[in-house]
């Protein structure tokens, strides 16, 4: 059975009561924001730690770059500090015991006309800087995974097909794909196509509606979704980006997408 999880939004919580919440709600899997870990004591991150392993609750987390951590720069003392700041994350990362961090995580979340009209020369910058990573991501067993977004967020990653090329660019284990149904909603074709095309690479599937609300809130075609994830013999996490409060959600999605 696919594990079904929740993106949980760390402001104004304790969190390391989450995993309890996570667990109340029927989810089996729970995502933190990167950043919101790095703002974090140590004691509180070994409190959550802690308060998952107690509630049976595995931990993944997810990153939007900011301003910043731009691994794709020209400028190289902005890439090497890019590159600085996401080795640090993941050690952070391997204190609590490795796994996903997944992200449109090759470039920082801005871009300007300039920036696309040099498009080929930040995804080599990109694809430099993910190489760079390997060698920590191996020893603190974490796994990068890429996700494309919409035109209007980034232009460098918008489709399965592109980040497929840059997961084959970069070469490493360690590296998957996340693929994000209201992303994809707006750039793909087909949703079921662009999950067969991420095929084995696709290490996590982020679920929303067309409306970037909670699915059974939009019109996408979830058939389409599962048909995908069945001919791939999908068996990774499924995340519920929004952060509801009503236990049916984690249930449905069980139902829909996760009882292969």
């Amino acid at each position: 059975m696919r594990r079904v999880g929740i993106h949980w939004e760390m402001q104004a919580v304790d969190t390391a009561l989450l995993p309890e919440k996570a667990k109340a709600l029927g989810y089996d899997q729970l995502e933190l924001d990167g950043l919101g870990l790095l703002e974090m004591s140590p004691w509180g991150r070994k409190r959550l730690l802690f308060e998952a392993r107690n509630n049976q609750i595995d931990l993944s987390y997810s990153l939007v770059p900011p301003v910043g951590w731009d691994l794709s720069s020209l400028d190289e003392e902005v890439r090497r500090s890019a590159v600085h700041r996401m080795q640090e994350l993941m050690k952070l990362l391997g204190e609590l015991g490795g796994g996903s961090l997944s992200g449109p995580l090759y470039a920082q979340n801005s871009f300007d006309e300039s920036y696309a009209a040099h498009k080929a020369e930040h995804w080599e910058q990109s694809v430099k800087s993910l190489r760079s990573l390997t060698p920590v991501a191996e020893e603190e067993d974490v796994v990068l995974n890429l996700r494309p977004v919409n035109r209007y967020e980034h232009c460098l990653v918008n489709t399965a097909e592109q980040a497929l090329k840059l997961i084959h660019a970069v070469n490493h284990p360690n590296f998957g794909i996340d693929l994000d149904t209201f992303h994809m909603n707006i750039e793909e074709r087909s949703l079921s196509k662009a999950i067969e095309q991420a095929g084995i690479y696709l290490h996590c599937l982020h679920v929303r509606e067309n409306t970037g609300l909670p699915f059974g809130q939009g019109c996408l075609d979830w058939a389409s979704v599962e048909a995908g994830l069945t001919t791939i013999h999908y068996e990774g996490p499924i995340v519920h980006t929004i952060g509801s409060t009503n236990r049916g959600d984690a249930h449905a999605l069980k139902q829909l997408l996760g009882s292969r």
